[in-house]
């Protein structure tokens, strides 16, 4: 049993859940499954505008971009899901991977060969499933400015922030 009183900057894994108001945004994790990769990529702990930069820009404009450090390109998707992080993900995150690196040898065994599934099985539990609310907010805030995206890269992601919270407020999260 991990001691839940540690401080949690000795966790190998530290993402920050942050609560969804006006005036903050969420940190993100994108999931995909693609042609050539027989595991899912897992791009973690996005703030809001480098999930934009890094992933939905690129994604939306048909353009490569990385995944777990892989490149990819939207044709090779099977699916994508971006999830935004509830309360208690860097803990399950921390407490998985702190297993991994100093369980008992047959737990880091078992942990090992269904990282996978249990990976999923805390993203499941311990995020929710945004790609709607994301592509919505970009197709809204973004796209019809895209070809000014960099000199107006703040007030476009501010529009696009303002487009998911409502769009999170409406759905009731």
């Amino acid at each position: 049993m991990i001691d839940d009183r540690r401080d949690t900057q000795f966790l190998p894994y530290n993402l920050m859940a942050i609560p969804m108001d006006d005036k903050s945004t969420d940190r993100f994790v994108v999931w995909a499954e693609t042609d050539g990769h027989s595991m899912p990529l897992v791009h973690s702990d996005l703030p809001f505008g480098r999930l934009f930069d890094e992933i939905v820009v690129p994604y939306q404009n048909e353009e490569p971009f990385f995944i777990d450090g892989a490149p990819v390109k939207a044709k090779e998707l099977k699916r994508i899901k971006i999830l935004r992080a509830k309360s208690g993900l860097a803990h399950a995150l921390g407490e998985f991977n702190w297993i991994l690196k100093n369980g008992a040898p047959e737990l880091q065994r078992i942990y090992g060969q269904q990282y996978s599934t249990r990976y999923e099985a805390i993203l499941r539990e311990k995020t929710e499933d945004v790609t709607a609310q994301i592509i919505k907010a970009y197709d809204r805030a973004i796209k019809p400015s895209i070809k000014d995206y960099l000199p107006k890269r703040d007030e476009l992601l501010g529009a696009a922030t303002k487009v998911f919270v409502e769009a999170m407020k409406a759905l009731g999260s």
